[in-house]
């Protein structure tokens, strides 16, 4: 009986009220962002208050976005922003709940009333999140994250910088569905098994019926600015490749000071994959739902490039045609390389 009263419990935590579900397609407990399927953890109210000309949300110069299609690299990116300003964060940047509440918030999350236990923030308390002075470039450093396709209140603005992370389709779908299988209480896949829900997963995937819409529409959104002075494109493979150039890029890109290669370091050893999924291991109410088995996956699994090949779940011919014909189709006339969404 506890696993099931704590995930009702957790399934009322994690969802906005009164909003519509999603109701075009998929088998996902999603709901309905005027024709953008999204997580219950967002509100439609919160999202037309962002993006109303008359928004009470203040843009500020030295503002930084941390954008990405979900699991993509953007806790990485995160726990990177946070060890560059000297963050108290960077030492448990793989504890996405505890980050987002106490450094690097999601303005499209609203605050549900749970304070440090949820997820989102109120207006006000975006507006007051404290600046941090990182050097000559940039003396009021504040981080947000979206998962927002590039529209509404993350357009240029004239005062923000857009980090935008991108991982290949491959090991984003799978590392997705370690997610939406991993929070069953949250998506609606408790009754599902592992491999048993797959083939229906990459169907919504394909379909754009999964959190935020399509992954081609978001990254192509998103590439079409890769050339504007705010915007910075991060490769996640680039960055497992050689974080040291990608650290140093993030670092000028903020408004940093020159940063030591010893500062590099430090911020790669604070960052690494064991430390972040150490942070998200070692929470004590993390452990718990897990085992309880209401959480059935860890949020830092791998962080592997090409960790589709090595998963027990596979591609069809047929599902990888698909994505061919999408890249092809949306990505392609852009100038996006092949070699970045296919493995």
């Amino acid at each position: 009986a506890l696993p099931t009263l704590m995930a009702a419990l957790l399934k009322h935590m994690f969802t906005a009220p009164n909003q519509v579900p999603w109701s075009r397609g998929g088998h996902l407990r999603l709901i309905d962002i005027d024709g953008m399927p999204a997580q219950a953890l967002y509100s439609v109210e919160r999202a037309r208050e962002l993006r109303s000309a008359s928004s009470h949300f203040q843009h500020k110069q030295g503002d930084v976005w941390v954008a990405s299609y979900v699991k993509s690299g953007t806790t990485w990116t995160i726990g990177i922003l946070a060890a560059l300003a000297g963050h108290p964060a960077a030492e448990y940047a793989g504890n996405l709940q505890k980050v987002t509440r106490q450094f690097c918030p999601q303005p499209e999350l609203p605050d549900l009333g749970f304070g440090d236990d949820g997820f989102g923030h109120s207006m006000e308390q975006l507006n007051e999140w404290h600046g941090i002075d990182i050097g000559r470039h940039n003396h009021n450093y504040r981080c947000f994250k979206s998962h927002w396709p590039s529209k509404d209140h993350v357009l240029s603005n004239g005062k923000s910088k857009f980090i935008y992370v991108l991982r290949n389709a491959q090991d984003q779908l799978v590392s997705h569905w370690n997610q939406v299988y991993g929070m069953g209480f949250h998506y609606g896949t408790e009754n599902v098994t592992f491999e048993g829900g797959w083939n229906d997963f990459v169907k919504d995937w394909l379909d754009g019926n999964v959190e935020n819409g399509s992954y081609f529409d978001h990254v192509a959104s998103w590439f079409k600015r890769v050339n504007d002075a705010d915007v910075l494109l991060v490769r996640f493979e680039e960055l497992k490749r050689n974080p040291s150039y990608v650290i140093q890029q993030i670092a000028t890109f903020i408004g940093m000071d020159d940063v030591e290669p010893t500062k590099i370091q430090e911020v790669i050893e604070l960052t690494s994959f064991d430390r972040m999924k150490l942070a998200d291991e070692k929470d004590i109410g993390l452990r718990f739902m897990r085992w309880l088995g209401v959480l059935r996956r860890p949020h830092v699994r791998q962080g592997d490039v090409g960790s589709a090949a090595g998963s027990k779940l596979t591609f069809s011919g047929e599902q990888l045609a698909a994505m061919e014909s999408l890249y092809r189709e949306k990505l392609k006339p852009l100038g996006v390389s092949r070699e970045w969404i296919m493995l």
